[in-house]
């Protein structure tokens, strides 16, 4: 067997690669680093110092850990997106936005469709970050504020 299929391309992995949303013809597409790369490991070891007792003992309450879960992912795994709204209304892309997306419980969903696709391996294979690369559509005028750290 050869191993290279598991080769992982370490840069997208931390840094993120781009998704466009399945089922969605608007161009709507999230950025994403792989869940469990180096950023979101020690966020969440920080995050859940405070815890650690009642993990350990099976008595943290599913509240608790999926705020925390949620705002590790906002800070290290969600990293920017592009033409989502919110009932009509366009989002730009900032940290914080991210945050109170992946909290509400309305939204639920979209946090679960996020943590599916950061844990999507083939996302951050090397070979296929390449093909990607080649097959993205050029960006649009519609860029959000956080893309690479610019402004529109």
């Amino acid at each position: 067997m050869d191993l290279s299929k598991f080769k992982a391309d370490r840069t997208a992995e931390d840094e993120g690669v781009w998704v466009a949303l399945d089922g969605d013809d608007s161009g709507a597409r999230v950025k994403l680093a792989r869940i469990g790369n180096r950023r979101y490991r020690e966020a969440m070891q920080r995050r859940m110092k405070p815890f650690r007792r009642a993990l350990r003992a099976g008595t943290l309450e599913e509240a608790t850990a999926e705020r925390v879960t949620a705002e590790v992912l906002a800070e290290t795994v969600l990293l920017d997106w592009q033409d989502l709204a919110l009932d009509g209304a366009a989002l730009a892309y900032s940290p914080d936005q991210a945050r109170e997306l992946l909290l509400d419980p309305a939204l639920r969903d979209f946090r679960d469709l996020i943590v599916e696709m950061a844990t999507d391996i083939e996302l951050y294979r090397q070979q296929d970050q390449e093909e990607a690369e080649k097959n993205l559509p050029p960006l649009s005028a519609g860029r959000s504020p956080g893309e690479n750290g610019r402004t529109s």
